[in-house]
């Protein structure tokens, strides 16, 4: 695999903002908060049924205490009994999705992305599996499964901007948009972060 830059570039976007536009948040200056727990998702990699090349996402259930209704990569927090992060990335997309770790190929990372609300420190793994798999998503967390085409992460009108309120907090951000959902914060980072290796090594060959 070709070694990528790093850091990996995204657009300015996609960094907190407030409705008027300004980005200097106090509530999310990294340098004020505590040590940052560590965790993983996954960018999985596979052909759909028609074999195109698809990404999984989840829409978390409206009654979960975090992150509420938003559309995440399959990830969650490093535990202790996890080998690396890659592996809790993995553990992750099991309980989740029901992905066999063992069918899974694991080809990098891509940038950590930190999520000011819950303080943790995510790096996103890239993936791939020759096949699409059984998707079993856990009901307790997980209320659909979005498989988002990866040509739609590449297209020139992928992302746009909107607000969303955040517990009574209006924010500007970069988003994507797909079967009526909308993919935004740290998904949509590492979505970006993605999409922009993917394109520089589209010009580079």
């Amino acid at each position: 695999m070709r070694r990528i830059d790093r850091p990996i570039p995204v657009e300015l976007r996609f960094a907190p903002r407030d409705a008027a536009g300004r980005a200097n948040l106090a509530r999310y200056d990294r340098d004020a908060s505590p040590p940052a727990r560590a965790a993983a998702t996954l960018l999985l990699l596979y052909p759909d049924l028609d074999g195109e090349l698809t990404v999984p996402l989840t829409v978390r259930h409206a009654e979960l205490r975090s992150h509420a209704g938003e559309v995440s990569l399959p990830g969650g927090a490093v535990e202790a009994g996890d080998r690396d992060r890659a592996a809790a990335a993995l553990r992750e997309a099991h309980e989740e999705i029901g992905v066999e770790p063992d069918t899974v190929r694991v080809l990098g990372s891509l940038d950590d992305v930190w999520i000011p609300v819950s303080n943790y420190r995510v790096r996103p793994y890239v993936a791939a599996m020759a096949a699409r798999p059984r998707l079993i998503p856990h009901v307790e967390e997980v209320a659909a499964v979005l498989e988002v085409p990866v040509r739609r992460l590449l297209a020139p009108d992928a992302v746009t901007e909107e607000e969303i309120d955040v517990h009574g907090f209006r924010l500007r951000a970069a988003v994507y948009r797909y079967a009526g959902e909308r993919i935004w914060g740290a998904t949509a980072r590492a979505l970006a972060m993605f999409a922009s290796v993917v394109l520089e090594a589209s010009r580079a060959s």
